[in-house]
């Protein structure tokens, strides 16, 4: 698979940064490092896949459905997206629902949705956002929330090196605001 992330200038240019910063740390050791730069810039190019798509854009083929009028859960949608601030990886798991409103979308929408906004440079509280900006602004569901669960390369290999610190974010929009709406939402990302 090709990822046009990079112009073909770029690549080569980053190839040999990373060449010249693995020279520099690892000297004359240099067994099974030949191809690494490639790899890397291949890498980051499918890491950084979603800055060119438009996640709206999965979102448009809905479906009329005037019948159903409960929540619609979709949980433990796997992403990996890449830290801002160190480039480093995070992953872990989103949790969504949406309430709505005589339309729904396919199911396979809201993890294609979530792999673009993942694929970009983000941070977790910035990702939560456009998940449910995104899906209500393009849907236009009576409501919807996202809860975010991740662990972050950037904690567990650097600074604190805690390898099983978790964070959690959520965000909310429309009927979501309402306590009870709320209450059900977090009781459903909890499987009480």
């Amino acid at each position: 698979m090709t990822y046009k992330t990079f112009s073909e200038d770029c690549a080569i240019r980053l190839a040999g940064a990373i060449d010249q910063m693995l020279k520099e740390v690892a000297g004359d050791d240099t067994e099974h490092i030949d191809r690494t730069p490639h790899r890397v810039v291949v890498a980051y190019a499918e890491l950084l896949s979603g800055v060119r798509e438009d996640p709206a854009h999965v979102l448009r083929v809905s479906f009329e459905e005037s019948h159903y009028n409960q929540m619609i859960h979709v949980d433990s949608i796997d992403f990996v997206s890449v830290c801002v601030h160190h480039l480093l990886p995070f992953y872990g798991q989103v949790f969504f629902s949406y309430l709505p409103d005589k339309r729904i979308v396919g199911l396979s929408k809201i993890p294609r949705m979530v792999d673009i906004l993942s694929h970009r440079p983000q941070v977790q509280e910035r990702l939560t956002q456009q998940i449910v900006d995104t899906f209500h602004d393009t849907v236009q569901p009576l409501g919807c929330g996202a809860m975010v669960k991740a662990w972050h390369g950037c904690v567990a290999c650097r600074g604190v090196r805690k390898a099983n610190v978790r964070m959690r974010t959520t965000a909310l929009r429309g009927y979501y605001i309402k306590p009870e709406v709320k209450a059900e939402f977090l009781a459903g990302v909890n499987g009480k």
